[in-house]
C-alpha cells in the first residue's frame, strides 16, 4: 500500500512540475517582431492552410475559416504580399466563395478612412475560376485543364509607407497601391487537377494526331516531360514562399507532425513551413465558454511566421 501512494505522489509531482515548467516556457516565449517592423525578407506568395478537427458543426468550421482568411487577408495587404493562397481539404471556403469575397474586399472597402474613401479605386474585378486566371500564353493555351481554383485579386491604396524589406514592385505598378491576388484551393486542386490536366494532354495529342481527310491517324509514343507538365500546373497556382498550417480545432500534446492536408504538392518544392503554436491563437470572441470554440489565428502567430521565414537560409541546392 505504502509503494502505491508513493507512486502516486510521484505522479503528482510529476504533473505539478510539467505544469510548471510550461508555464515558465510561455512566460519566456519572446514575443515575435511588430507587423511592419523590419525584415530582411518576407514573401511574395503566402498559403493559410486550414485545418479542422471532423466533430466540429460545420457551421462553426465556415465562420472560423472566414474570419482567419480576413484576417490573413488584411495583414497581407499591410505588408503589400503580394498573392495568398487559402487552402483547406474539404473546401469550405471554396463552397462559400461568394462571402469570402464579400468579407475580404468588400468590407474592407467600407472600412476605410475618409481619405482613402476619396480616392476612385479601381473596381475589384468578379470571381473568376481557374480558366480566367491562368496565362493565355500559347503552351498554357494549348492545354486547358480545370484546376479546380478560384481567384480573386483586388487593388487597393496603401494607408502609410510600410517599413519592411519587400522586393522591387512590377513596372507600372505605383508604389502608393497594394496588389493582392487571392487563390482560394482545396483536396481537389491536387490529384484530381493531376487527372484532368493528363486528360486534356492526351485529348490535344489525339486531336494533333487526327488527319485532316478523316482517315486513321497514326498512333505513336506520347512523351510529357516534367517541365511541360509544370508549365500546365503552375499557370493557375506559383509556388508558394512560406505556408502558415493553422488548426482551428487546436492541438493536444504530444503535437502531431507537421502535414499538408493534401495540398498541391508541386508548389512545396522551395517553401517555408510553420504551424501555428497555440500559446499565440486565441478563441473566438463570439462563441465564449463553449467548448467546441474555434481557434482562430492571431496577429502573433502571424507575426511569428514571418520572423521565422525572415530568419530562414535559403541554399538553393547550393
Amino acid at each position: 500500500m505504502s509503494t502505491h501512494w508513493a507512486l502516486r505522489l510521484i505522479h503528482s509531482l510529476y504533473i505539478a512540475f510539467m505544469t510548471l515548467a510550461a508555464w515558465v516556457r510561455r512566460r519566456k516565449r519572446r514575443q515575435p517582431k511588430p507587423l511592419e517592423a523590419q525584415r530582411s525578407k518576407i514573401p511574395k506568395h503566402l498559403c493559410l492552410n486550414l485545418v479542422a478537427h471532423n466533430d466540429m458543426p460545420t457551421e462553426e468550421i465556415e465562420r472560423a475559416f472566414l474570419q482567419c482568411v480576413q484576417s490573413v487577408t488584411a495583414w497581407c495587404q499591410v505588408l503589400g504580399i503580394e498573392t495568398l493562397t487559402v487552402y483547406d481539404r474539404h473546401g469550405v471556403v471554396y463552397g462559400c466563395s461568394e462571402e469570402t469575397h464579400r468579407r475580404v474586399f468588400l468590407v474592407n472597402e467600407t472600412s476605410e478612412d475618409s481619405c482613402d474613401s476619396e480616392l476612385e479605386y479601381p473596381l475589384t474585378p468578379p470571381l473568376s475560376d481557374s480558366s480566367g486566371s491562368r496565362s493565355h500564353s500559347p503552351e498554357h493555351a494549348t492545354f486547358p485543364a480545370d484546376l479546380n481554383m478560384i481567384t480573386m485579386m483586388h487593388l487597393s491604396r496603401l494607408r502609410k509607407r510600410r517599413n519592411v524589406a519587400v522586393r522591387r514592385q512590377p513596372r507600372g505598378v505605383s508604389s502608393a497601391f497594394s496588389h493582392l491576388t487571392l487563390h482560394i484551393v482545396s483536396r481537389a486542386s491536387g490529384k484530381p487537377a493531376i487527372v484532368s490536366v493528363s486528360r486534356s494532354l492526351l485529348r490535344s495529342c489525339i486531336s494533333g494526331a487526327s488527319m485532316s481527310d478523316g482517315a486513321t491517324p497514326s498512333i505513336s509514343p506520347y512523351n510529357m516531360t516534367v517541365a511541360k507538365l509544370a508549365i500546365v500546373l503552375e499557370a493557375g497556382l506559383p509556388p508558394l514562399d512560406l505556408m502558415i498550417i493553422h488548426h482551428i480545432g487546436g492541438m493536444k500534446m504530444p503535437y502531431p507532425p507537421i502535414e499538408f492536408h493534401g495540398f498541391p504538392p508541386w508548389q512545396n518544392t522551395l517553401a517555408e513551413f510553420h504551424r501555428t503554436h497555440p500559446d499565440d491563437c486565441h478563441f473566438d470572441p463570439s462563441r465564449p465558454g463553449l467548448l467546441d470554440t474555434p481557434v482562430l489565428i492571431s496577429e502573433t502567430a502571424f507575426r511569428r511566421a514571418l520572423d521565422e521565414y525572415s530568419g530562414a537560409d535559403f541554399r538553393l541546392g547550393k
